[in-house]
């Protein structure tokens, strides 16, 4: 087996692995993000609409789905779900990835604190965590800011189904139908 962990158990139609590996795996790519994607990278994937921005490489992509392959090994013949595994992988780091940023922006910017970059944890981020600071205190973050406040303030509805979506949510009702 190429893999440590083997999952044989999907969402076929979406390709995300499920059964007692799946957190694992879900911690592995999150752990990769922030070990392996540059900081410097803005967005996760290339837009038309900016090409000026630094996004996440393409190699960068495959390296860090060749590691997830090395680590996992998913147990099926179907070429088409392979393609949906590898898909819905790179949506969940594009997550991790934005949610990583979004972390050290309040844990650090916002609190006006630096992180102690002799911790493993951090020290990958030394060269680029200026840059990061500026980006995140510069006039055009603050748009985006504003402009998703306002945004945010127009719902009329609001989920609170949690981190776990409907796949957590639906035994809890179940359980309180009882």
């Amino acid at each position: 087996m190429e893999g440590r962990h083997i999952i044989s158990e999907f969402d076929k139609p979406i390709g995300q692995p499920l059964g007692p590996h799946a957190q694992k795996y879900v911690g592995h790519c999150g752990y990769l993000v922030r070990d392996r994607i540059p900081m410097s990278a803005r967005e996760w994937k290339k837009k038309p609409s900016a090409p000026h921005i630094n996004f996440v490489s393409d190699h960068d992509k495959e390296a860090v789905w060749i590691d997830i392959r090395e680590h996992f090994t998913f147990d099926t013949n179907d070429e088409e779900l392979k393609r949906r595994i590898r898909e819905q992988t790179m949506k969940k780091m594009a997550t991790l990835f934005q949610a990583w940023k979004k972390n050290l922006y309040s844990k650090f910017i916002k609190m006006i604190k630096t992180p102690d970059f002799n911790t493993k944890v951090y020290i990958k981020l030394r060269p680029f965590w200026n840059d990061f600071v500026l980006y995140k205190m510069s006039e055009e973050v603050e748009a985006l800011v504003r402009r998703n406040k306002e945004n945010a303030a127009q719902k009329r509805y609001h989920h609170h189904l949690g981190s776990g979506g409907y796949r957590s949510a639906v035994p809890k009702w179940k359980r309180m139908e009882r």
